[in-house]
């Protein structure tokens, strides 16, 4: 049997005699699907030691497995530098840091200062 669609309604009918068929497909009926019953969290279902947890230490999403904890040294640094004071935080690691930003400056004006150069010379004709 050969189906089509209605041109008024929009639903697959069967074609008569007068109609030619599109497809020679029988369309197959959807399969009802039920939707999964929601499941709350219960005893069964952990473990005692998620029920039972004082611990603060929070998962990496998607495992079971805790964040590594923090080693005293680092969560000195964490502290100095999201300490509000007036210093900006590329200078808050101490006097090196501001030996690096000055050194950096140093090769950023040298850098320029041989762009200007490069440029006269080419801007500039060469007497002979």
């Amino acid at each position: 049997m050969f189906h089509q669609l209605n041109r008024v309604t929009g639903r697959v009918v069967a074609a008569t005699n007068l109609q030619s068929p599109l497809f020679p497909v029988v369309p197959i009926a959807l399969q009802r699907v039920d939707p999964p019953a929601i499941q709350y969290n219960t005893t069964h279902m952990s473990t005692v030691s998620d029920a039972c947890s004082t611990e603060t230490r929070r998962k990496i999403p998607g495992t079971n497995e805790f964040y590594a904890p923090l080693s005293p040294k680092l969560r000195k640094d964490q502290e100095r530098f999201q300490k509000e004071d007036d210093i900006p935080v590329f200078l808050k690691g101490g006097p090196f840091d501001a030996i690096l930003y000055r050194f950096t400056l140093l090769l950023c004006v040298a850098g320029m200062i041989g762009v200007g150069h490069t440029v006269y010379i080419h801007a500039v004709p060469q007497n002979k």
